[in-house]
């Protein structure tokens, strides 16, 4: 499994990019960075687009996406995600106000994009690898995925609050190899990571102290992002800190490759 990542910040800032990861080449995880990052060649390998839910630092590069690729594939993208994430989609960007619906152009029988619903706990095959979702707590409906191989399992935990059922499942995870790990706030602003349901560096001992260690394989990599990139230095300094047995914790470096094979 490749994963590239293109953006791993929680705002945008010269220099940082929002989240977007590309999987295997053709698997885009969140849409903060496609087309700030990609070549238009690069572009057109996409597939699958698979969203964890409907903010915007997390779908805003779609929209030129359709407007790069259109005329180019000759089969839609699918923007595969949970049906409340598709409906704030339908409504609030692809909507013909924001910007063009490109689910129906050039023509509603071959369009740019295809949406796919898929439910939380179903998992389902995509191009090799096998997804299960999960819910997380967010001020929106948000999803995390299990991304499986044949013989790797890579966990992307997308922006949530404190979680339970995500560490139960990890718990389980056999061949787990990774984690990604949102972590958005300082520790000194911990009032407002519960109130906007996101993570602090305090928050990532807790968080993984969750996960029963008994039946995996250690040590697990732990990569860290989506951090505020105004706080970036001193939320850096609070990460490097933290030390949790069975885990190997850094941060995500954007333009990373990180491989499991």
């Amino acid at each position: 499994m490749e994963i590239r990542v293109l953006g791993c910040y929680g705002n945008q800032l010269p220099g940082a990019k929002t989240t977007s990861l590309i999987i295997n080449k053709t698997i885009a995880l969140d849409a903060g960075a496609i087309t700030s990052s990609l070549s238009l060649d690069e572009q057109l390998l996409i597939d699958d687009i698979l969203l964890t839910h409907s903010h915007i630092d997390h779908i805003k590069d779609l929209g030129f996406l359709g407007d790069n690729i259109i005329g180019r594939k000759k089969t839609p993208v699918n923007i595969i995600a949970h049906k409340k994430t598709i409906d704030t989609l339908r409504k609030h960007f692809f909507n013909n106000e924001l910007w063009p619906d490109f689910t129906v152009i050039p023509t509603p029988d071959a369009p740019v994009f295809k949406y796919v619903e898929i439910e939380a706990e179903e998992k389902f095959e995509l191009d090799g690898l096998e997804i299960f979702p999960v819910q997380v707590p967010h001020p929106v409906y948000t999803l995390s995925y299990f991304l499986r191989d044949h013989k790797n399992s890579v966990l992307h935990v997308s922006d949530t609050g404190e979680t339970e059922k995500i560490w139960e499942y990890a718990s389980k995870e056999k061949h787990l190899k990774a984690i990604f790990l949102e972590t958005s706030f300082l520790d000194e602003m911990e009032a407002l990571a519960k109130a906007s349901k996101h993570l602090t560096p305090a928050n990532i001992e807790t968080e993984l102290k969750k996960i029963d260690l008994s039946q995996l394989k250690t040590p697990i990599d732990v990569y860290i992002y989506h951090l505020k990139p105004i706080y970036k230095e001193k939320l850096i300094r609070e990460i490097l800190k933290i030390k949790v047995n069975g885990f190997n914790i850094k941060l995500m470096e954007q333009g990373a490759i990180i491989k499991y094979v």
